[in-house]
């Protein structure tokens, strides 16, 4: 007789996959989740895959909304807005952790620009915590930032802004109706008629990229609550940085802005109209190093012979 096996008769062989769990064994909160990091369209049609799954993604806790271009051709929003008006009536007021909106290469038509701002209205009553916007205009030539002017930016909720190829003014960087906001991005965005960034709960600030200031006047940076700072100044003039005492790690980085004496590397070159020696209208004291004063760790670089802070 044949010796019998360990275990004796009953242990049968696992079968594969046994004690795996199944994605739709996941509780709804989960699937929630893992639908935000889909683009929309995607995340919408999941509503196929079972009667389980058909109304999930209205409560998707993200929306990554995109189009680009297609054979170099601008890109139309219409093309766009019947998708993203039917998923914002479906989805109703559900409330947001994430959105994204990355249109890119769009056609310049006010209709197009009216649609958007109405998004961003929406996503923002939806209680958004966290919004990235990266858009820009169609040009043959160059890239055109698309503009947010007029656009107010108001949430109780908001937390994290995320700024990309936009063009930017004082109504919409006002953040006094905004007090959860701490941390801001901006890059390679147009700012050339901004006064001022002003928020209390903001601790972190990025101004990246080849972002283009004004070439005639400074805005002001007041953040007294700031934690961490990175400005990078190409074009235009840097700004003027107010007080901040919780300042833990800043890194500036200037390159040829006009903060720069093309005549001379002294700094006086004693031309008296030299807007590189003797700073825009309306310089009164130190523009930069006064906020920068109370770091505890910081980077400064210069891409020039000499820069002129004041």
């Amino acid at each position: 007789m044949p010796p019998r096996r360990k275990g004796g008769k009953g242990r049968r062989a696992a079968r594969p996959g046994a004690g795996r769990i199944s994605i739709d064994e996941l509780p709804d909160e989960v699937l929630h989740h893992v639908l935000s990091f889909l683009p929309a369209q995607e995340a919408v049609r999941t509503c196929v895959l079972a009667r389980r799954w058909r109304h999930l993604w209205r409560s998707a806790t993200g929306l990554r909304i995109s189009c680009g271009p297609e054979n170099e051709a601008a890109v139309n929003v219409k093309k766009l807005r019947d998708f993203v008006d039917h998923l914002f009536l479906l989805r109703g007021g559900s409330p947001l952790d994430t959105c994204q909106f990355n249109l890119l290469d769009i056609n310049e038509d006010d209709d197009d620009t009216r649609r958007i701002h109405l998004w961003i209205r929406h996503v923002l009553m939806c209680r958004v915590r966290v919004l990235s916007l990266n858009m820009t205009w169609y040009s043959e030539c160059w890239t055109k930032c698309f503009s947010l002017d007029g656009l107010p930016l108001v949430s109780q909720h908001l937390k994290r802004l995320e700024l990309s190829s936009l063009y930017l003014d004082d109504s919409f960087l006002d953040f006094s109706s905004c007090p959860a906001l701490e941390v801001i991005e901006i890059k390679e965005c147009e700012i050339p008629d901004l006064d001022r960034i002003l928020s209390r709960s903001l601790k972190s600030l990025s101004i990246t990229g080849c972002c283009e200031f004004s070439e005639f006047h400074r805005f002001h940076v007041y953040a007294p609550n700031l934690v961490s700072l990175w400005l990078e100044v190409f074009i235009g003039r840097v700004p003027i940085l107010d007080r901040m005492p919780s300042l833990v790690e800043a890194v500036v980085r200037i390159g040829r802005p006009d903060d720069f004496c093309h005549l001379a590397d002294s700094g006086n070159c004693e031309d008296e109209h030299c807007p590189g020696c003797y700073g825009a209208d309306g310089d009164t004291g130190c523009v930069l190093l006064q906020g920068l004063s109370e770091a505890q760790s910081l980077v400064l670089i210069s891409d020039t012979k000499m820069v002129c802070y004041a």
